[in-house]
């Protein structure tokens, strides 16, 4: 059974689109979970007693949670190192026709539809075009997925933390008084 050598360069390259969308849904969803629980928690800051456990607890909150928005930021927004392909592989063309930060490099519209026709009329070389996209992606994608699993555990740490305060707040009203005792039914 022969495989088109074609769409299976694009299957890959569909996947590795997929999981970079994936990535970035993964931490827009956790950093509005993690929105939604600080804004309980700063409207409820003022019934907090200021003393050494809380103001411990309150500090390691509020560090886990600016550790989580920044590698959550990191995840939608990862720094890259463009790759030196040149050094490499001497045909990789200038701009690359079928990625969107080399499209916009051609200087005008008729430019970039010759380079995409000589690139159709080849099939090999539009291979190797998507061969170096996925590849791009795949360095995208492995940095997006360090941060997202980094995120992951600081919002845990950051929510955890957060139901610790929230049980030591409630002991420390109820051993005050300002919360009535639990009575049997």
């Amino acid at each position: 059974m022969a495989v088109d050598k074609l769409s299976m360069v694009l299957r890959i390259l569909d996947n590795e689109n997929h999981l970079l969308e994936r990535a970035d849904q993964k931490a827009i969803a956790l950093l509005s979970t993690l929105g939604v629980f600080m804004v309980f928690f700063v409207v409820y800051f003022r019934v907090i007693p200021i003393n050494a456990i809380t103001i411990t607890l309150s500090s390691i909150y509020f560090l886990f949670a600016l550790l989580s928005i920044v590698n959550l930021i990191m995840t939608v927004r990862p720094r890259i190192q463009p790759l030196d392909e040149k050094a490499e592989d001497d045909d990789v063309p200038a701009s690359e026709p079928a990625f969107f930060m080399g499209i916009r490099r051609f200087r005008n519209l008729s430019a970039y539809k010759e380079v995409l026709d000589m690139m159709a009329k080849d099939e090999e070389t539009t291979v190797n075009v998507y061969i170096r996209q996925i590849y791009s992606l795949a360095q995208i994608n492995a940095v997006k997925y360090k941060y997202i699993q980094r995120a992951v555990l600081f919002v845990i740490i950051s929510l955890t933390i957060e139901l610790i305060i929230i049980a030591y707040l409630f002991a420390y009203h109820l051993g005050e008084g300002l919360i009535p005792p639990i009575t049997g039914m």
